[in-house]
């Protein structure tokens, strides 16, 4: 009676082992699952972000804390966001700049103010009225007028025209999101 007992008790011991280990290789496999598709959503979210499709990113990034609430690389990159999205958006606007061919142009004794207002509209009229380098001029003390500008060049990118009026007029430019400002140096 006492063996019939002890073989019961290996064969419950073995069903529970294999049980167990079905158990166990089931959890792996799930785990294994859900690391990959959360390598898969990490991917797909860095590529949106250089991409910039911000809010792909954003989703892909806060699927990745919903199956993993501490995953560290998810919720830096949400951190960043943003900033990346605003990046994206400026080198995108000085992109245009270089793209943005004007086939004619032909200043002779022009001052600064009147070079700026025809390269807004020489620009809107080469993109068909998509696009506008929104040029500004800030010179509170003056510094950039009274300065003449000659200049004639043919199929020649909007960044080249305005760096030869900025070597001409002693002027920089900075790029902001909306606008492109003029300052004297």
């Amino acid at each position: 009676h006492a063996y019939h007992h002890q073989e019961e008790m290996k064969r419950l011991i073995t069903t529970i082992v294999v049980t167990l280990s079905l158990v166990t290789g089931a959890y792996a496999d799930q785990f294994k699952e859900r690391a990959k598709e959360i390598q898969k959503l990490y991917n797909q979210g860095i590529i949106a972000m250089k991409t910039g499709k911000m809010d792909t990113a954003k989703t892909s990034f806060s699927r990745i804390l919903k199956l993993q609430p501490g995953h560290g690389p998810a919720k830096y990159q949400l951190s960043r966001l943003a900033v990346v999205g605003q990046d994206f958006k400026l080198q995108q606007r000085k992109a245009k700049f270089k793209t943005t061919k004007l086939k004619e142009v032909d200043f002779h004794e022009a001052t600064l103010t009147e070079v700026i207002e025809a390269l807004n509209v020489m620009s809107m009229e080469a993109t068909d009225k998509k696009w506008s380098p929104n040029l500004i001029i800030q010179d509170p003390k003056g510094r950039l007028k009274g300065k003449e500008i000659n200049l004639k060049m043919s199929n020649v990118p909007v960044a080249a025209v305005l760096q030869y009026v900025m070597d001409m007029t002693g002027g920089i430019i900075q790029y902001d999101e909306y606008a492109t400002v003029i300052r004297s140096k």
